[in-house]
């Protein structure tokens, strides 16, 4: 009696499964080879008009609203919209079923990160519109699907905190990220002594601070003027990290006239 071998008979229908997973996947990976470009674009036009070729081929292609909101907008109201639109698109293409299984996991999947980068530019659109409790939600969110951080969400929302009085959260991410040595950290950890009116301990953390990057002091006390321009670029310790946080943390500090007193007078000794 011949017996059919098990390659014969009925097809398996792996195959079939494999190709339309291919085929549902080239859109987006083709919209992306545009993303690519529209990174390294030379003009806010080129990318631009890269990012809406990517729409037409993916309307899922979280990281074309990101760069839309980035090179298009004409008010931070525009850019939140794009924002929206970014991180709606990136929910829809990733799918529930990776927000129910994989949160605290983000880290780990690639395809997560144009979803995490169009919320992260909501989060600092919101916050620049003022309107920071939904700010702080996204950004919080955002700690919540990636612990690890990669993204380096955590020295805004930190920011953030200290500005609007939540010292609270701001104890929970210095101890959560305990290990953290930037100067965001170092010289964070000497504010919020200060409004716990600890300041053997704040003394302390200043000489952590100052070791860490002293050049935040020369911006503090006027020694040097803040740059013109950001940095896009920095490495621990020197003069362009201690320009991203005077930037991104003097509002905090000068919210609490005493602990600016304080550290002035500190700093002059």
């Amino acid at each position: 009696m011949h017996r059919k071998s098990p390659r014969s008979g009925k097809r398996s229908a792996a195959p079939a499964l494999a190709k339309a997973v291919r085929t549902q996947r080239e859109p987006l990976e083709q919209s992306q080879v545009l993303i690519s470009k529209a990174w390294e674009a030379t003009t806010a036009r080129q990318a631009a008009s890269l990012a809406r070729q990517a729409l037409e081929i993916c309307p899922d292609c979280a990281d074309a609203y990101t760069i839309l909101a980035e090179s298009e907008a004409r008010s931070a109201e525009e850019a939140c919209q794009w924002y929206q639109q970014g991180v709606e698109a990136g929910r829809r293409r990733l799918g529930e079923t990776i927000f129910a299984q994989q949160t605290g996991h983000f880290c780990q999947l690639p395809e997560t990160r144009p979803y995490m980068r169009a919320r992260q530019g909501l989060a600092d659109c919101l916050w620049a519109l003022g309107r920071r409790e939904e700010s702080l939600a996204h950004s919080e969110a955002l700690l919540e699907l990636n612990p690890e951080d990669d993204q380096g969400s955590r020295q805004g929302l930190l920011s953030r905190y200290l500005t609007v009085g939540h010292e609270a959260g701001a104890e929970r991410l210095l101890h959560r990220y305990a290990q953290d040595s930037s100067a965001a950290f170092l010289w964070s950890r000497v504010l919020l002594d200060l409004r716990r009116e600890d300041q053997a301990a704040a003394k302390d953390d200043l000489r952590a601070a100052m070791q860490g990057n002293p050049h935040v002091a020369d911006l503090f006390s006027g020694k040097r003027t803040p740059p013109a321009r950001l940095p896009e670029r920095f490495t621990p310790g020197d003069r362009h990290e201690a320009a991203l946080y005077f930037a991104g943390f003097a509002e905090a500090w000068l919210a609490s006239s005493e602990a600016m007193e304080w550290l002035m007078d500190q700093l002059t000794k």
